[in-house]
């Protein structure tokens, strides 16, 4: 895969990402009460902020600037850290996370390796 594809393939994840959280996709992450959750609502500033940051970043990665591509793994890892961080504090064994906080997981997960395929990085230079 070139790394002008896996920019690309990038961007549509971030883009799709960023309307699924402004149309009201995660409500909650994870199940039960002592779970991670991360209630969004559209009247939110979070929500606007993250949907918003998301497609902002896909469209510029589709358009190859080079500090959206920094942005992007900035994003990526902080959101990243924001979902795990619940899960390992307390001090005691860390309870499985629900369906969708691995979906979101996985998502954050691909676009990273995407963000890393060769010759991505290079691809953006505007």
């Amino acid at each position: 895969m070139s790394g002008l594809t896996s920019i690309r393939i990038a961007a549509l994840l971030a883009i799709g990402y960023g309307l699924w959280v402004l149309v009201g996709g995660p409500v909650q992450f994870g199940a039960g009460g002592e779970s991670v959750t991360m209630r969004l609502s559209i009247a939110s500033p979070l929500t606007w902020l993250v949907g918003l940051l998301a497609v902002v970043i896909g469209c510029s990665l589709w358009a190859r600037f080079a500090w959206a591509w920094w942005l992007g793994l900035a994003a990526a890892l902080f959101q990243g850290w924001r979902l795990l961080a619940p899960v390992f504090a307390g001090g005691r064994f860390p309870r499985m996370p629900g369906t969708t906080t691995l979906l979101v997981l996985a998502l954050l997960l691909v676009f990273i390796v995407l963000l890393f395929m060769p010759k991505a990085r290079a691809s953006c230079s505007r």
